[in-house]
C-alpha cells in the first residue's frame, strides 16, 4: 500500500490547555529539586530545554477515542470496526499471519488498525510531536515562557479502607492552562472515511470527552483542538478535485471500503507530479470536520 503514493495530507494542529497538563517523564533525573512526577522535556537548539507533547501520547489518546466511537458498529462491510487491543491473540497484530501478502494483511485488519496501524501493519496516520513554539522561532516567545513556567501541586494517595494517607505526600509538576502546542499529523494513501475517523477522534479531544496526559480523573489534561491548516496532495493522474485513495487505486485486493467524495478545497495547483490543495484557518478546520460525513455513511 506504500509502494505508490497516490494521495497524502498534512494537518497542522494547535492544542491549547484548558486545564493544567502533566505528561510524565520516565524519571526525575539527577536534579534533587525536580518534582516527583515531572513533565517530559526535550531540547531546542536555540531555545534550550522545553516541555512538549510527544506525538505518541497524542496519538494514543486520539486512537483510543476513535476506537471507542466506532467499536459499537461491530462489523462494517464485513470488516471488524475495532479489535480489542488488550487481547493480543484477538487483536489484528496477533491474528494476521506474517507470511501473507501485503494486500491480504491489510484486508485482514480492522478499520481502526488500518488508520492507526498495528504490530503487523504500518498506519496511515503519523502524529508528530507538538511544541510551544513555531518552527521559525529563534528567541523565546510569551507562549514558550508561559509553557515552561510550570506549577507544582502536592498530593497524597488515600487508603480507601482506613481513610488515611497510604502514599505520599508527593509533588506533581504541571504545564499551566492557557498555553498552546503546535504540531502536524501526516497521512498517506487515505480513504475519505479514514480522514473522518481522525476528525472524530480530534473532536472527542476538543469536546473534553478525551483528555491528555496523567491524572485525568483529577481534572487534568483537558484541551481544545484547532485545525490551523490542511495540505492535501494527490497524483496528477487523478481528478482535479481531492479524492480518497479508493478512487485512485485500481486494486481491490486490499479490501478497501466503498469510497466517498471528499469536501472541496477549491482549485488545486499542479506541482511536479502532484496536484496540491491548501486551506488555512476556519476553512481548514471546517474541511476536516466535513470528512466525518464519509465516516457516518459507513454506519
Amino acid at each position: 500500500m506504500y509502494r505508490h503514493t497516490l494521495n497524502r495530507a498534512r494537518i497542522g494542529l494547535e492544542i491549547t490547555t484548558v486545564s493544567p497538563l502533566l505528561i510524565r517523564a520516565g524519571d526525575t533525573g539527577l536534579d534533587p529539586a525536580r518534582a516527583d512526577l515531572s513533565c517530559v522535556r526535550t531540547r531546542h537548539a536555540a531555545l534550550g530545554s522545553t516541555v512538549y507533547v510527544p506525538g505518541s501520547s497524542a496519538k494514543g489518546v486520539i486512537r483510543a477515542a476513535a476506537e471507542s466511537l466506532i467499536r459499537g458498529m461491530g462489523r462494517v462491510k464485513g470488516v471488524v470496526a475495532a479489535c480489542d487491543p488488550l487481547n493480543h491473540r484477538a487483536s489484528c497484530g496477533g491474528t494476521v499471519a506474517k507470511k501473507q501478502s501485503t494486500a491480504a494483511i491489510h484486508a485482514g485488519h480492522c478499520l481502526a488498525c488500518r488508520l492507526f496501524g498495528s504490530t503487523m501493519l504500518r498506519g496511515r496516520c503519523a502524529v508528530r510531536d507538538l511544541f510551544p513554539f513555531r518552527p521559525d522561532d529563534t528567541a523565546p516567545t510569551d507562549n514558550f515562557v508561559a509553557a515552561n513556567r510550570t506549577e507544582t501541586r502536592s498530593g497524597v494517595g488515600i487508603d480507601r479502607i482506613a481513610g488515611s494517607v497510604k502514599v505520599g505526600p508527593f509533588e506533581s509538576e504541571m504545564v499551566p492552562a492557557g498555553v498552546w502546542f503546535a504540531g502536524d499529523i501526516a497521512l498517506t494513501n487515505v480513504q475519505a472515511w479514514q480522514l473522518g475517523l481522525l476528525a472524530a477522534g480530534l473532536r472527542e479531544l476538543d469536546d473534553g470527552f478525551a483528555q491528555l496526559g496523567s491524572t485525568k480523573s483529577r481534572g487534568l489534561g483537558v484541551v481544545s483542538v484547532t485545525v490551523k491548516r490542511v495540505t492535501f496532495e494527490q497524483t496528477i493522474r487523478g481528478p482535479e478535485a481531492p479524492v480518497g485513495v479508493g478512487r485512485l487505486s485500481a486494486g481491490d485486493d486490499y479490501g478497501l471500503l466503498p469510497e466517498r467524495d471528499l469536501p472541496s478545497l477549491g482549485a488545486g495547483r499542479v506541482q511536479g507530479l502532484v496536484r496540491r490543495f491548501e486551506a488555512e484557518g476556519p476553512a481548514a478546520d471546517g474541511w476536516l470536520k466535513a470528512t466525518e460525513e464519509a465516516l457516518g455513511a459507513l454506519a
